[in-house]
């Protein structure tokens, strides 16, 4: 069962429930483009990988993990016996700060055979919009991404601080799709919508030789909420994290009662 909402739903901006939908949409965008992008082109779903010390606030990012040791082949806790012969003791002994292993999902578009990447797509989370280490590790990230390929970014939640977008700032809206071309000097187009407007389809930009590929953002939504059956899962009875202003609350209050009276029917 579809969404009542003609665009983005609200309530799928749940801090709880993000996690699902943000893999979803991944997963949904990625196919959409395999199905459009011409032949010696793919669409891949990758992550990119950082450590954050939760002692100190220091951090350090890192490229996704190639190198992975078996367990039976890790150093057990007890200290090493020495085989032969006679070693200095260390000066100091300790501990590094204590860590966590972050992981963020995006898409990339490549040359089939990996040669090269051309595109990265990006669905923004809370983390991303934050005032914390996340956030600045996601802006490192960015600034990598726009010195070398084109990148779209998503952003499909109301909350949190937007990412900056070029000059001349979009109006103020609800959601914005960022494009930024890396082949023609950092050229941007941004699309701006609120929550009752459809989600537009967008072009994401490839490189000269193809152009650009259309990007149906609203089927891939629409086919999240179907396929997570996210239609049982919210209680439309309730108001949505992060609440409305008084206008669109009423607004969506109006179009959920007529949604429930054609349930009923």
């Amino acid at each position: 069962m579809p969404s009542p909402f003609p665009g983005m739903d609200p309530y799928l901006e749940a801090p709880d429930g993000w996690g699902g939908v943000h893999h979803g949409l991944i997963y949904q965008i990625h196919a959409e483009l395999n199905r459009v992008l011409p032949e010696g082109y793919v669409a891949s779903i990758d992550e990119y990988l950082w450590v954050e010390e939760t002692d100190t606030e220091e951090r350090a990012r890192l490229g996704k993990p190639d190198v992975f040791i078996p367990e039976s082949r890790r150093p057990s806790r007890g200290r090493t016996a020495v085989l032969a012969g006679s070693v200095t003791e260390p000066t100091t002994r300790g501990n590094l700060p204590r860590s966590r292993k972050r992981k963020n999902r995006f898409v990339r578009i490549s040359t089939a055979r990996g040669q090269g990447v051309w595109t990265v797509i990006e669905v923004l989370s809370p983390s991303n919009k934050g005032a914390d280490e996340d956030r600045d590790a996601y802006m490192q990230k960015r600034r990598e991404y726009l010195a070398t390929v084109n990148l779209l970014e998503i952003d499909l939640l109301r909350a949190g601080t937007r990412v900056p977008m070029g000059r001349p700032e979009p109006p103020v809206s609800d959601y914005y799709v960022f494009s930024c071309r890396y082949d023609e000097y950092h050229a941007t187009a941004t699309w701006a919508f609120s929550f009752r407007d459809p989600i537009p389809s967008v072009l994401v930009p490839v490189n000269k030789e193809i152009g650009d590929v259309p990007l149906n953002l609203a089927d891939c939504l629409h086919r999240v909420y179907d396929v997570g059956r996210y239609s049982d899962k919210i209680d439309y009875s309730e108001s949505p994290t992060p609440p409305l202003d008084r206008h669109d609350a009423e607004w969506a209050a109006e179009l959920l009662a007529k949604h429930t009276k054609k349930k009923k029917r």
